[in-house]
């Protein structure tokens, strides 16, 4: 007989004595190093269930979870998102934890050109695109207290002017000249240049509308002007959604699911 077939029957015999390794999960020991294998799949069912559900709505999510037996969520306000774990069990009796559901609440349109906006030195024709693109999301106020349409805001963009004043000062000694020099450059748009613009809009699904107020400055360091937006109080409104955000999802969960703030892992 042949060495290898001779190898493959002693391991056969002792896999064969081992017997059934004691697992929840259906397996034996085959031979070529006596790896571990699953039969689950040859199953008709599935061991225990597996799967994540994800999606962007919280409605769908809370639905998903409500259908549920109990369930642990973890919730982001960081970063928007909530998981949800379904079979993680206790420290007594812990689960794998592999029955999950995931909510990423995803940035509207229109609020992810806002925050793209801020911060952002726009040239003059490139600001009155923009606000003639989110028209129907936009009002203003000029440096007078004057309600403005986006209409008039993009008007009063393309007005604005840069004019150029110097003041020059020259004195001759016998001995040496002195020369000095000031620049001044001065922006206007007529009668009076936008000082906020209003952006309203859903920054995401499920939550309120809320209108973010930009702040505008007009930067004269070149002959063509610069006008930067800024939106005031962004970090404090962002703490605001993140507290809604919990509300809204805690409002829609039944009793059996645990809601909590932070992230969870697996160790």
């Amino acid at each position: 007989m042949e060495a290898q077939a001779l190898e493959k029957i002693i391991a056969l015999t002792h896999a064969g004595a081992i017997g059934h390794p004691g697992t929840d999960v259906p397996t034996m020991l085959v031979p070529q190093g006596y790896s571990l294998e699953s039969l689950e799949k040859y199953e008709a069912t599935p061991s225990r269930f597996r799967g994540t559900y994800v999606t962007q709505s919280i409605t769908d999510y809370a639905a998903y979870i409500n259908t549920q037996a109990a369930a642990q969520v973890f919730v982001d306000t960081d970063d928007m998102d909530a998981m949800a774990y379904f079979d993680l069990g206790s420290a007594d009796q812990p689960g794998h934890g592999e029955h999950r559901a995931r909510l990423k609440l995803e940035k509207t349109a229109p609020y992810a050109a806002c925050l793209q906006a801020h911060g952002t030195a726009f040239g003059q024709k490139d600001l009155a695109h923009f606000i003639e693109d989110w028209h129907h999301a936009i009002t203003g106020e000029d440096s007078n207290g004057q309600e403005m349409t986006a209409k008039q805001l993009a008007n009063a963009v393309r007005r604005i002017e840069v004019k150029a004043t110097s003041e020059r000062t020259h004195e001759e000694g016998d001995w040496n000249t002195k020369r000095s020099g000031l620049d001044a450059l001065d922006a206007s748009a007529g009668q009076a240049t936008p000082a906020f613009i209003r952006f309203h809009c859903l920054p995401y699904e499920g939550l309120s509308v809320r209108s973010f107020e930009l702040r505008v400055s007009i930067l004269t360091d070149d002959t063509k002007p610069k006008i930067k937006l800024r939106i005031i109080g962004l970090e404090g409104i962002q703490e605001e959604m993140a507290t809604e955000f919990k509300q809204v999802l805690e409002g829609q969960l039944l009793e059996h699911a645990t809601l909590l703030l932070g992230n969870f892992s697996k160790g």
